[in-house]
C-alpha cells in the first residue's frame, strides 16, 4: 500500500504541474479538513476526528507503523486523545487538486501536555494528506503522514 500511496502523490503532484483539465483551484474544502483535524484532536472529538478519515483511510507515522481503517485510527486516536492534549497548527505549503483527488502538504506545530504529569512538549515537522473528494463534494483523508524535526525540544512546565 505504501508503494500506491507513493506513485499517487507522484501521480498528483506530476498532473498539477502539467496544468492539466481536471485541475482546480479551489482549495477551501481542503483547508477546512486540516483545521476540523486539529480541532477535533484538541477538543478530543474522536467520533469526529475518525469520520474525517475514508473507510480505508490510512495513517503513516514517523516510526514506520501503519493504522489503516476506522477502526484502527479509531484506537490510535483514542490512545493520544487519552495521554496528550494538543494545541496543533499547520502550515500549508503546497495543496493541489486533480479530479477527485488532492493533496496537501507542508509543516506543523504542536504542543503537547502529558494527562500523567502535566510536562509539555513542542514538536514541529512536516506532514502530508492525500484526499478523495466523496460523491457529496465532502472531502476525506484517504493517505496522511507525518515526520517530526530533530530540533523538537521539551517546554518548561
Amino acid at each position: 500500500m505504501t508503494m500506491r500511496v507513493g506513485w499517487l502523490v507522484l501521480a498528483m503532484m506530476m498532473a498539477a504541474s502539467l496544468g492539466g483539465a481536471t485541475r482546480q483551484r479551489d482549495t477551501s474544502g481542503i483547508a477546512a479538513v486540516r483545521a476540523e483535524w486539529a480541532k477535533d484532536l484538541h477538543d478530543k472529538k474522536l467520533d469526529a476526528f475518525v469520520a474525517l478519515y475514508t473507510p480505508e483511510g490510512q495513517f503513516l507515522t514517523e516510526t514506520g507503523e501503519r493504522f489503516a481503517g476506522h477502526d484502527a485510527i479509531r484506537e490510535l486516536g483514542r490512545k493520544a486523545m487519552d495521554m496528550f492534549s494538543s494545541d496543533l497548527t499547520f502550515e500549508s505549503k503546497v495543496t493541489d487538486i486533480s479530479g477527485e483527488l488532492a493533496y496537501d502538504s507542508g509543516d506543523y506545530h504542536e504542543t503537547l501536555v502529558t494527562a500523567a504529569d502535566g510536562k509539555g512538549l513542542h514538536i514541529k515537522g512536516t506532514y502530508i494528506m492525500v484526499l478523495r473528494r466523496q460523491t457529496n463534494g465532502r472531502w476525506l483523508i484517504a493517505a496522511q503522514m507525518w515526520s517530526a524535526a530533530p530540533s523538537s525540544d521539551a517546554l518548561p512546565h
